[in-house]
């Protein structure tokens, strides 16, 4: 049984990840067109934000339906690898024309509506998720 609690928790890690790079990967590459977020309009500003919310409540969503606990928690295991992806673009990734507090702030807005995403599917469970009808 700590096998399969074990697997499903890894699960929601990646799966939730997964989910996150990809919509915010769709989202700044494809519907805002790879352009800087940073400087832009306040429409492009916003439409960068928006990507975040969406991608950050889906993924933490995703995550906290797959995984073995309470929602909230399967999301914050999600932020293992944001903060590994976080840090990455913080320190070493040198393309950002942004400035550091913006990255830190717009990485951080993620991680909260992850949280947000796994806190929302958490109300949407039933528990004992293990408990069998007799």
């Amino acid at each position: 049984m700590r096998m399969k609690h074990a697997l499903r928790a890894l699960a929601a890690m990646i799966i939730g990840y997964a989910v996150i790079v990809v919509l915010t990967s769709l989202g700044f590459n494809v519907v805002l067109g790879g352009r800087p977020i940073y400087g832009g309009s306040t429409l492009v500003l916003a439409s960068g934000l928006l990507v975040a919310v969406i991608s950050g409540l889906t993924g933490g969503y995703i995550a906290g339906l797959i995984g073995p606990m309470r929602g909230l928690i399967n999301a914050m295991l999600v932020l293992i690898p944001l903060a590994v992806d976080t840090v990455f673009v913080l320190f070493f990734y040198k393309k950002s024309s942004a400035p550091f507090w913006f990255d830190a702030i717009s990485s951080a807005t993620l991680m909260m509506f992850t949280l947000g995403g796994g806190f929302l599917s958490g109300r949407t469970r039933q528990w004992p998720l293990d408990r069998h009808p007799a």
